[in-house]
C-alpha cells in the first residue's frame, strides 16, 4: 500500500458523508465529508485546487498546498472533510458551480496509477467536440478491455441507468398486473427448445447445457396454476454470427400468462407494457437521454397510443409494393426485410414500433398454437426501428397436439420429457413473449453495437473482463 493511502478506520465517521448529488444550500457553512474520484489537481505555492467527481457531479475543493497533495494521481479515490462555502463567481469547470469545499483534512482511500489506458476527459468529448477539434473517440475495444474505467464516463453511467430503468419498469408494470416473479434453471439436461447453438458443460460426469430460454419452464409454471409469471434472467446462445447484434450471454425479460380471450389480448397487453417503459424513460431519464444524445446520434422515440398490427401477408405485400421485394409465404423476414418494414411503417404510421402477427407454421417454434381456420400461427413479433426485439405467441395446450408437433419438427420427444409430461395434467390456454434486454435498448436508441448495453459483454471474441 502507498504511503499516501489511508485506512478507513482513520476517517471521521461522526461527520455526515454527503453524496455530491445531494449537496444543496442547506449544507452551506457546515462541515461535511464527501468522497469521489480525483478529476484533476492544480497545485500552487500556498493553495491547491482539487476537483472531486462522484458519478457525473463535480465539486471544487480548496486546500493548503502540501507535499502529499502533489502526489495524488487523477482517478484516485479520496475522502475530503471541510466546510462547504458559497462562491462569488460561478466555477465554470464544475457541475456544482455555486459552492466549494474548504478542506480541513483529506484521506487518499485508494491510489490510481499515474498512467491509465484512457482518462475520463478522453471519453467525455461529445461528438460535436470531437468534430470541432478533429479528434477520434477512444477505441471501443479499449473501453471494453477497461470496463470499470469506461463505466465512470458520462455515457457509460447513462447507459447503466437506462438498463436499470428498463428492468425496473418491466418488473413494476408486471407486478402491478398480478404477475409473480420466478427464477428458472440455467443448468438443464438438453437444449432449451430441442435446438442447437447451446453451450455444453460438465455436470457430475454428465453433460448439461446452459439454458437458451426459460420458455418451457414458464409454460410449466402456468400449468402449475401460477396464472401469470415473469423472469428477468440470464440467457445463453452459442451463436457466432454478427457480434454487434447478438450476445453469447444476455438478459431475458420473459413473461407468460393465461389467455382469457384470444391471443390478440396478449399483443395489446405487451404493447401496454412497452408504452409504459417508453413513457417511464422519457419522464424519468431525461438527463440520461440528453447525455447519450451528446455522444451518439439517435432520434426521439415515437409510438402510437394503439399498436399498429400487421399480419404476415400484409407485410409481404408492403415489401412488394413499396420496395419491390418478392417473398414466398414460407420465407421468414430477414434482417434487411425487417429494416425495410420499419422504414415503411414509420412513413405510413409515424411510429417506431409495430407488430407482425400470424406467421406461417414453418417460421415458428414447435409449441406455437395454430388457428384452425387460417392455418397460420397465433404468433407475433414486435419490431422497433426495423429490428425484431421480441417474439411471442399463444402456445399449444393439448398434450396430444404438442407431442405430434414435436415429432413433426423432427425433435426427440424424450429430450423434452418433463415438459411434455406436464401437459398430461391439464393446461390452461396460455402465451407470452421473450424480450432480449440489450437488443431492446439497442433498438430503442437505433444504435448498431449491442455491447454498449451490457456491463461486461460476452461474445465469441470476449470472455474477459
Amino acid at each position: 500500500m502507498s504511503e499516501l493511502e489511508s485506512s478507513l478506520e482513520k476517517l471521521n465517521i461522526n461527520m455526515p458523508l454527503i453524496n455530491l448529488s445531494d449537496l444543496t444550500e442547506e449544507y452551506l457553512d457546515k462541515e461535511i465529508r464527501i468522497r469521489g474520484f480525483v478529476m484533476n489537481t492544480k497545485v500552487g505555492k500556498k493553495f491547491s485546487f482539487l476537483t472531486l467527481r462522484d458519478l457525473n457531479d463535480t465539486l471544487q475543493c480548496i486546500l493548503s498546498t502540501n507535499e502529499e497533495i502533489k502526489k495524488v494521481n487523477n482517478e484516485s479515490f479520496m475522502e475530503v472533510e471541510g466546510k462547504l462555502c458559497g462562491v462569488a463567481q460561478k466555477i465554470k469547470s464544475c457541475s456544482i458551480n455555486s459552492m466549494e469545499l474548504q478542506v480541513k483534512s483529506f484521506s487518499l482511500i485508494s491510489e490510481s496509477e499515474a498512467v491509465l489506458p484512457f482518462t475520463y476527459k478522453d471519453v467525455s468529448y461529445s461528438k460535436a467536440e470531437l468534430e470541432k477539434f478533429n479528434m477520434s473517440p477512444v477505441a471501443y475495444h479499449l473501453c471494453l478491455d477497461n470496463r470499470s474505467l469506461y463505466l465512470r464516463s458520462p455515457q457509460g453511467y447513462a447507459f447503466t441507468r437506462i438498463i436499470d430503468g428498463v428492468m425496473f419498469k418491466f418488473r413494476d408494470f408486471l407486478r402491478q398486473n398480478g404477475f409473480i416473479e420466478v427464477k428458472t434453471p440455467k443448468l438443464i439436461g438438453g437444449a432449451s427448445e430441442g435446438g442447437a447453438n447451446c453451450f455444453k458443460v460438465d455436470y457430475f460426469k454428465r453433460t448439461a447445457t446452459l439454458a437458451q430460454s426459460p420458455q418451457l419452464y414458464k409454460q410449466m409454471c402456468i400449468i402449475g396454476g401460477l396464472k401469470k409469471v415473469y423472469e428477468i434472467g440470464h440467457v445463453y446462445r452459442a451463436e457466432e454470427s454478427n457480434i454487434n447484434r447478438y450476445l453469447s450471454e444476455f438478459i431475458g425479460l420473459d413473461l407468460e400468462m393465461e389467455v382469457t380471450d384470444n391471443y390478440l389480448t396478449l399483443i395489446y397487453f405487451i404493447y401496454d407494457l412497452m408504452k409504459n417503459i417508453f413513457t417511464f424513460l422519457s419522464e424519468n431519464y431525461n438527463n440520461e437521454l440528453e447525455t447519450i444524445g451528446k455522444y451518439f446520434d439517435f432520434e426521439p422515440f415515437v409510438f402510437t397510443d394503439k399498436p399498429v398490427i400487421l399480419d404476415y401477408v400484409e407485410c409481404m405485400k408492403l415489401l412488394k409494393d413499396e420496395e419491390n421485394i418478392e417473398m414466398k409465404l414460407e420465407d421468414d423476414f430477414n434482417n434487411e426485410n425487417e429494416k425495410k418494414l420499419g422504414e415503411i411503417v414509420k412513413r405510413k404510421w409515424n411510429t417506431d414500433i409495430f407488430v407482425i402477427k400470424d406467421y406461417p407454421v414453418c417460421c415458428r417454434p414447435f409449441y406455437t398454437d395454430v388457428d384452425k381456420n387460417t392455418g397460420l400461427t397465433k404468433s407475433y413479433d414486435f419490431i422497433i426501428r426495423g429490428e425484431e426485439i421480441l417474439s411471442g405467441a399463444q402456445r399449444i395446450n393439448s398434450y396430444k397436439r404438442l407431442k405430434e408437433n414435436i415429432e413433426n419438427f423432427g425433435i426427440n420427444v424424450e429430450s423434452l420429457g418433463g415438459y411434455v409430461e406436464a401437459f398430461k395434467m391439464g393446461a390452461p390456454p396460455h402465451g407470452g413473449c421473450g424480450i432480449g434486454l440489450e437488443r431492446f435498448i439497442k433498438a430503442y436508441f437505433g444504435m448498431k453495437d449491442i455491447r454498449y448495453f451490457t456491463l461486461f459483454p460476452r461474445d465469441p471474441n470476449r470472455l474477459y473482463p
